[in-house]
């Protein structure tokens, strides 16, 4: 066959293809992105699984079933052409009377956004779907339908610094509130939640019951806008869609009718980024990769302690060893005060005299002081008679009290039950003033994590929270999360016991090579 009948076909069976085309449009927002990219980009939709996602939840936004979305997705991923462009264009499609609110922090895209949405309502690709839709006139960054004279649905555009008058909207779609370089600008986060407040619910049309806020961002700080939405009153009603460049777990995502299992380290487009341009991306981007790409702004890695740093070892290499319960307390009892942690530790020798530290277990979170309480004596009783060590600042007095007060109500109960009482000893001490925490932790650091005489014990809960503290130590800043990493430094930094002696000496493995023997320190450096 020729070349050019190959192209009669073609279009022959694009023109057949047409009607039903325009009609799954009309009614469906991922047909319609389909058909808008090929009509009106004249380009293909690189389509990815969270396309649909998208679409689904947007339509949702339409039909009134969702009022608060939130949607953290990685930067350039679509969400502008999907969440704005698109959803804008297409609701007014279904109903020429709604009204959109667009806000985001970048002049330019305040500028260019709606002057596209314009473009594609103007072009003969949305005319097939939709109709010709008259638009007034006016400057692109306010505009309106026109029917017969009177103005109807539109888009207002502005920045975050700008005002709002004379508009009120049905959708308030905020894109990127925040520049990425402001992200640790405590001012500038606080202007943010300023504007929103003040700005956000007073805009919306109050006749429409279904009148909705979309929030489009990547995540820059946990105390930014989407931070702030999803921790304070009022969290419930969001609908948070969270996704992420990559994930060395298997994920699924639910929405509606809406399935996807996606499998552990499949990136999120892998026609725009393979896992293997995401890897580059991660080490180029380095503390700022957690929070734009994996929407995790809490976790930070420093550099400082590296994964090689870290040692492991199985429950049967372990040679036997003194335990204790080491507890930080928080700065406070308040429940809204930092995660309260506590770690199960062991100390053992080798026959050379070096020290071994075994970490069983770490629990962290942020409990009320209650609750703090039952975890310590859940932790004291699958461990009898192993003494606590706990830190008098913050909230450690109080924290000691309460858990005296409720192990006596505890070991009536085990009494009545024919159980033996928890005879746990428990030791207040007073944290050193001769040394700060960041240089105590440090020391635990170099002088044992560092020379993997601190080891993991494989199964052991919380290890990826302390693994995660560790990751985003550094010296010389201030660290987001280091309770759990101070439970251990307490440990090896303080006399709490004295390490277990050896009776025997034990062959032991090295994980870089399983045939080489290691110097009496059991355990696999992986």
């Amino acid at each position: 066959m020729s070349d050019k009948l190959q192209t009669i076909q073609s279009e022959l069976l694009k023109k057949k293809a047409e009607p039903f085309k325009i009609a799954m449009a009309k009614k469906d927002m991922l047909h319609y992105a389909r058909w808008m990219f090929e009509e009106f980009h004249e380009e293909p939709l690189l389509e990815s699984w969270y396309h649909e996602l998208l679409c689904k939840v947007l339509m949702a936004v339409y039909r009134g079933e969702i009022t608060r979305l939130i949607i953290n997705i990685p930067p350039s991923y679509g969400k502008t052409e999907f969440a704005v462009k698109l959803f804008i264009s297409w609701i007014l499609g279904q109903n020429d009377k709604l009204r959109s609110i667009y806000a985001t922090y970048d002049d330019k895209l305040a500028t260019e956004t709606p002057a596209d949405v314009k473009n594609m309502i103007k072009s003969k690709a949305y005319q097939k779907v939709f109709g010709e839709k008259k638009l007034a006139k006016g400057a692109d960054q306010k505009w309106y339908l026109d029917k017969e004279g009177r103005k109807i649905g539109g888009m207002f555009s502005t920045t975050l610094g700008g005002g709002i008058t004379g508009f009120h909207a049905d959708y308030l779609i905020i894109d990127d509130p925040m520049k990425a370089a402001l992200a640790n600008n405590r001012a500038e986060r606080e202007s943010v939640k300023n504007w929103y407040e003040s700005s956000s619910t007073t805009r919306l049309r109050k006749s429409n019951q279904k009148a909705a806020i979309i929030v489009i961002m990547q995540r820059l700080h946990e105390d930014d806008l989407v931070g702030y939405l999803l921790s304070g009153e009022g969290a419930e009603k969001w609908t948070h869609i969270n996704l992420t460049g990559i994930e060395d777990t298997e994920q699924v995502y639910e929405f509606m009718d809406f399935y996807y299992k996606r499998p552990a380290n499949e990136p999120l487009h892998p026609l725009m980024e393979t896992k293997e341009m995401l890897e580059e991306r991660k080490q180029d981007m380095r503390d700022k990769w957690y929070p734009q790409y994996m929407q995790d702004p809490r976790t930070i890695e420093t550099g400082y302690v590296i994964e090689d740093d870290f040692t492991y070892v199985a429950k049967w290499e372990l040679e036997e060893d003194n335990k204790c319960i080491s507890i930080d307390p928080a700065q406070s009892i308040k429940q809204t005060a930092d995660n309260r942690a506590i770690s199960l530790i062991g100390v053992s020798e080798t026959k050379e005299k070096v020290e071994l530290f075994n970490v069983y277990g770490t629990w962290f979170g942020k409990w009320s002081n209650d609750e703090f309480v039952d975890q310590i004596i859940s932790v004291m009783e699958d461990n009898p008679r192993v003494p606590v060590f706990m830190e008098s600042s913050g909230g450690g007095i109080i924290t000691e009290q309460n858990l005296k007060k409720k192990l006596k109500q505890v070991n009536a109960q085990r009494k009545q039950d024919g159980k033996p009482i928890l005879a746990n000893k428990i030791t207040l001490f007073n944290p050193k003033t001769s040394i700060s925490k960041n240089t105590k932790i440090e020391d635990s650091i170099d002088t044992y994590l560092k020379n993997h005489q601190i080891r993991f014990v494989i199964g052991g809960t919380g290890q990826d929270q302390v693994k995660k503290e560790y990751k985003g130590f550094h010296p010389e800043r201030d660290s987001k999360e280091d309770d759990c990493i101070e439970t251990i430094a307490n440990v090896c930094v303080n006399d709490f016991i004295v390490a277990k002696r050896p009776v025997k000496p034990k062959t032991t493995i090295s994980s870089s090579n399983p045939r080489t023997q290691s110097n009496n320190q059991s355990g696999w450096r992986i």
